[in-house]
């Protein structure tokens, strides 16, 4: 099974990154379901689960979508934050909104080691890459440092991050936000060497649908380094825009 579902009440989507699978949001999803929601998360990295097919990804969250009660939020760290904006800008309808977080598309800067180096499995390579996610380095899991290193090292594999790293580099962020008109919120750690905040922010001030909360003293993946601060911010948008939308339907039948 590519993705697994936990809890009920109304459904959040979570979708991992390039390089790192759906541990990443194991402490997030604690306070899902204790918080009433159910969420549905994909187990491997997007390389290893989708491949270098860009059309599974929508093929699969259309099934995904299609068993939800209720249109769910889509919820991404990294390349799964871009993914969970492109699927949202085909299907503005079936989605409630999204939460973006360290996504790449804009300013990418280099993560302190070269494809070549990572690609050899070396351990040294994947702890530097690793490491750079944080701003807190005594935070790193093991857990991240060995996938990196396991499927860099993996030939089909590291074909698939190579062309979604392509379709990262060349999707134009600024002209699909502007035509997504579902709620999208960003939560960014401010010391983001990876994937910088200030365009983000730039975007976040420009478009009346777009907000953003910055996480002091945090890195390029907020539910890893700071996972408390991370769910405040993530339930301060999902809650307000469902109480929101239920106070409109209330006076509209009232």
């Amino acid at each position: 099974m590519l993705y697994e579902k936990k809890g009920s009440g109304h459904p959040i989507i979570f979708l991992p990154g390039l390089f790192a699978g759906g541990w990443i949001w194991d402490l997030i999803i604690e306070s899902v379901i204790e918080r009433g929601y159910s969420a549905i998360v994909f187990k491997e990295p997007i390389p290893v689960t989708f491949e270098k097919n860009h059309k599974k990804i929508i093929n699969v969250l259309d099934q995904v979508i299609d068993s939800c009660d209720e249109q769910p939020y889509l919820v991404g760290n990294s390349l799964g934050a871009l993914i969970a904006l492109h699927y949202s800008s085909l299907n503005n309808s079936r989605v409630k909104g999204i939460v973006m977080s360290g996504a790449p598309g804009q300013i990418e800067n280099e993560a302190g080691v070269s494809l070549s180096d990572l690609r050899t499995g070396n351990i040294k390579y994947a702890s530097v890459l690793m490491g750079n996610v944080y701003l807190d380095k005594s935070k790193v899991p093991q857990r991240g440092i060995d996938e990196i290193s396991r499927i860099f090292s993996d030939d089909e594999i590291f074909k698939s991050i190579v062309r979604w790293l392509s379709f990262s580099r060349k999707y134009d962020v600024p002209k699909i936000l502007s035509e997504t008109t579902i709620p999208i919120h960003f939560i960014w750690g401010r010391e983001d060497i990876i994937t910088p905040v200030a365009p983000w922010q730039v975007l976040a001030n420009k478009l009346s649908h777009v907000s953003m909360s910055i996480i002091d003293n945090c890195g390029h993946s907020p539910m890893l380094e700071l996972p408390q601060t991370f769910v405040e911010k993530l339930f301060s948008q999902i809650d307000y825009n469902l109480v929101s939308e239920n106070k409109y339907q209330f006076s509209q039948s009232a």
